[in-house]
């Protein structure tokens, strides 16, 4: 059953400017516990009026019972969250699905213990100061205790530059931390304990007949999406265009036939970037109702100053603003819940950056003598204003590598560029490879072994947990909406992790078995294209539109930005010199750090 497309003509600015009522689980909470000058604390922070506060717009739930107080956010858990405050405490988190971050406090002893879900999609922030501690789900009211001095911390600078994220346990100051995701922190006389309850698993036992496991992961993919489907009418789907919205979208779809799903759908009007066509294409097909905009380059100059109110902290995915457009076009249309595709390339094997690095194993394998060869060949060839021999040069060096230092290299220009990039004071405070031995860390945290596999735990940790998801979310908090993560259920992601690599990416084949247990699902257009995300066009802005290279040159040359001391000024001016040439891309460290520095201003700077 065909349902009508819409196309809505809605900007970007009123997208970006419109608020509405928060849906369920888009709610903030904070808790003060131990010794606290609570009078001086509640100047800063209203919501502090016992030791286990509450403030909430949004769902926030608050239990007691047991000698125990909880309060948190929970969306679509499975079991009791009242086992919380039952007379023994048997760790039901670990056996909850979709959305949770809560705080438990002994009224007795006044100890406590925090836990956010599986990927973190709830954060949790805390501050520790003596026998105090404070612990919220936004990170503002932290910044606002007496102790937090509002400077930044240079190592969490450095990892937002390469990562374009700030990695837990590191917040943008260093008196404020982060919980890590599916991390639960105790808090016992005083003292501070961090501990890790999951991990995304890989068993690797399943192999055998395509057919049958084909199958088997279609019921498993199937069955996972149907189980997030919220009640009621107010709820839609993210539909990109790509293979895992429109998975999730068709199953919803046809599920219940006679429902309408609504879907919505952002596009641009630059070559390479829309996906729209594909968007109508999945809707059609499943009967959905698509709701169609799109951003263009004069909107989204329009609502930058304005960005950094979706984040907590420094963010620099430039996807989010497609992501709060999205979101925003769903609010209006009375929606106050959106369920995401998020999560699919890493279980299913979708990136291309996997069939790449497989192509770089094989250059890694090389005899010794050969390699040396090759990367000589790159050297002498990369460094020009060739953007092609720049890639035979990216190619061989990243090649000569081990993962997963290879693989550290998509996210290494502030470590690579680090004499040229930072200045002198900022250097003499940090090491070119601290970001690349936070990944070795949690490379080595997989229990994972084959080769794919470990990269693709490692884009769970950081791609997805730090980076996507904090996109999501922060794009649909600010709408006013509450989001739902499917495909990053913990049984659908140990049955992917049970299968055998070679099922995920063979060669350049990706989601080799995911195509396989789709058939009859997607259309064969969506099969068949090729994958190009949801970016931002901000490499053909910066090269091709003035407005916006000159907004973005001035505000990172600014003698405000300058007075900050963090950067060379001269080598910024290169990167924008070399990206108008085409020698290469350069337009994600500049939009990084454009949005860095709109940041500081809003929230540390005191202009917000």
């Amino acid at each position: 059953m065909n349902h009508p497309q819409r196309h809505d003509t809605l900007s970007i600015r009123d997208m970006l400017q419109a608020r509405t009522a928060p849906g369920p689980a888009v709610g903030r909470f904070v808790c003060a516990l131990g010794a606290l000058d609570l009078a001086s604390l509640r100047c800063a922070m209203p919501a502090l009026d016992s030791p286990l506060a509450s403030a909430g717009d949004g769902c926030v739930r608050v239990l007691r019972g047991h000698g125990r107080s909880v309060v948190g956010i929970f969306d679509l858990v499975v079991g009791r969250v009242e086992d919380l405050c039952g007379p023994e405490l048997r760790t039901p988190w670990q056996h909850w699905r979709g959305r949770f971050a809560f705080v438990l406090r002994d009224d007795a002893s006044g100890d406590c213990l925090a836990v956010c879900d599986h990927f973190g999609t709830l954060p949790l922030y805390y501050s520790a100061h003596g026998d105090a501690l404070l612990i919220g789900n936004t990170l503002t009211p932290l910044l606002k205790a007496p102790w937090c001095a509002r400077q930044p911390d240079p190592a969490a600078i450095f990892h937002y530059l390469n990562f374009a994220c700030i990695p837990a346990p590191l917040t943008i100051v260093p008196e404020v931390q982060r919980l890590p995701p599916a991390s639960l922190l105790r808090w016992q006389s005083g003292q501070l304990h961090l501990q890790r309850w999951w991990r995304p698993p890989y068993a690797e036992d399943l192999d055998g007949n395509v057919d049958s496991l084909a199958g088997e992961l279609r019921e498993h993919l199937v069955a996972t999406v149907q189980r997030y489907r919220p009640e009621g009418d107010d709820w839609g789907c993210f539909l990109s265009g790509g293979t895992d919205s429109s998975s999730v979208t068709t199953i919803l779809a046809r599920q219940h036939p006679a429902a309408r799903v609504h879907s919505y759908s952002i596009g641009f009007a630059e070559a390479g970037f829309d996906e729209l066509d594909f968007a109508r294409i999945a809707a059609d097909a499943c009967g959905a109702e698509g709701h169609f905009g799109s951003v263009d380059e004069a909107e989204t100059l329009a609502v930058l100053p304005r960005l950094t109110e979706l984040f907590d902290q420094p963010f620099g995915n430039a996807s989010s603003v497609p992501t709060r457009a999205c979101a925003a076009l769903a609010a209006l249309d009375g929606r106050s819940i959106l369920i995401a595709g998020d999560g699919g390339d890493e279980i299913f094997g979708g990136n291309e950056r996997y069939a790449k690095d497989q192509i770089m194993q094989r250059f890694y394998d090389l005899p010794r003598p050969m390699k040396a060869m090759g990367r000589w060949l790159g050297r002498t060839l990369g460094g020009g204003s060739s953007h092609f021999l720049n890639r035979i040069d990216n190619f061989t060096r990243r090649g000569s590598l081990p993962n997963p230092d290879r693989f550290y290299t998509d996210d290494a220009f502030a470590s690579e560029q680090f004499d040229d990039l930072l200045s002198a004071s900022l250097r003499v405070r940090l090491q070119p490879d601290l970001s690349l031995q936070f990944m070795r860390e949690l490379y080595a945290g997989s229990d994972a072994r084959a080769e794919l596999h470990r990269i693709m735990a490692l884009d769970l940790e950081l791609a997805i947990a730090q980076n996507d998801l904090v996109k999501v979310d922060g794009a649909c908090r600010h709408a006013g909406i509450s989001v739902r993560f499917p495909l990053l259920d913990p049984d659908l992601v140990a049955h992917t992790g049970r299968l055998k690599a070679h099922w995920k990416v063979r060669g350049l084949d990706k989601r080799h078995l995911f195509k396989r247990a789709v058939q009859g699902i997607l259309p064969e257009a969506i099969l068949r294209k090729p994958k190009q995300g949801f970016g931002l066009p901000v490499s053909v802005w910066i090269a091709q539109r003035p407005a916006f290279r000159d907004w973005m040159h001035d505000l990172l040359l600014s003698p405000r930005s300058r007075a900050r001391d963090w950067f060379n000024a001269a080598f910024i001016q290169q990167l924008f010199d070399r990206h108008v040439a085409g020698a290469w891309d350069y337009s994600g460290p500049l939009w990084q750090l454009a949005i860095l520095e709109l940041w500081m201003r809003q929230h540390l700077d005191g202009e917000g």
